[in-house]
């Protein structure tokens, strides 16, 4: 390889190396940002779960529909997370094989399509500016179906965290803390619609929850892999410029001996 040709290499190395830790600094940035809206979104939970337990709902009907909402990566080199994903909800839809399957993401559902029998395609999340918007599409999805504060409906979300894929029941819902002490809340809705408004509020903080923390293991995954990218890279750099140097140190002295070489037929001509 010509010192020429190592330059050029060396050059789409860096440039290659630049475009890497453009990625790792913004993975590291969505990090902060989602840990931050994680946190509040979980203090949010906890305070409509408290004023369900204010409100003493009566108790949910039979359910009669089981709906299952898998969340997965949109955008790559985030290590398999999508691949993991789509295990385990194959593996969960042979044990229900009569619930409803709707994939949050083009990429997660291209790997489950084939390996399932009936699913439906909902679009995915690539970042958490467009976390709102992709929740009420679901939502809306949802609801087409049926209200959801009938209890008739349990809703089931399977989403990635550290500890691998995790499911969490979101509808009928969870057990409800302790009434808060005092007095009723006053209301000015009748206790129906109350609890229908709080049932969609309660499924639209829940889906944000789950997004935000799929999203931020997405992100964690994909900083180690930007990581790793650098590393390679830089070790490959280093091994280019050893070689480059290398070569550049034995065509010096190819040179050197070529002009000693000179200098002694000189010396040698008569005068």
């Amino acid at each position: 390889m010509s010192g020429a040709t190592v330059r050029e290499h060396l050059r789409l190395l860096e440039a290659l190396r630049k475009i890497v830790a453009a990625m790792r600094t913004l993975a590291y940035a969505e990090i902060q940002r989602l840990t931050r809206i994680a946190a509040a979104q979980a203090q949010a939970q906890q305070v409509l779960l408290q004023a369900f337990a204010d409100l003493s709902p009566e108790p949910a009907g039979p359910v009669r529909r089981v709906v299952w909402l898998a969340i997965g990566a949109e955008r790559g080199f985030c290590g398999g997370f999508n691949e993991r994903m789509a295990d385990a909800l194959v593996t969960r839809a042979g044990l229900e094989p009569q619930s409803a399957w709707r994939v949050a993401g083009d990429r997660l559902g291209q790997r489950v399509e084939p390996r399932l029998a009936s699913v439906t395609l909902l679009p995915g999340c690539s970042a958490a500016d467009e976390g709102a918007e992709r929740v009420d599409e679901w939502i809306a999805h949802l609801l087409q179906d049926g209200p959801l504060s009938d209890g008739a409906l349990q809703l089931n979300v399977l989403y990635q965290t550290e500890h691998g894929p995790v499911e969490w029941r979101l509808l009928p819902l969870p057990d409800l803390p302790p009434r808060t002490r005092g007095p009723a809340p006053l209301r000015q809705l009748p206790d129906e619609v109350l609890v229908s408004k709080l049932t969609v509020e309660w499924l639209r903080i829940g889906l944000l929850g789950a997004l935000f923390q799929s999203l931020l293991q997405e992100n964690r995954w994909r900083l180690a892999q930007m990581q790793r990218a650098q590393d390679h890279l830089d070790e490959a750099g280093e091994k280019l410029r050893r070689s480059y140097f290398r070569q550049r140190q034995n065509d010096i002295t190819s040179e050197l001996a070529i002009l000693m070489s000179s200098l002694n037929i000189l010396g040698d001509e008569p005068a």
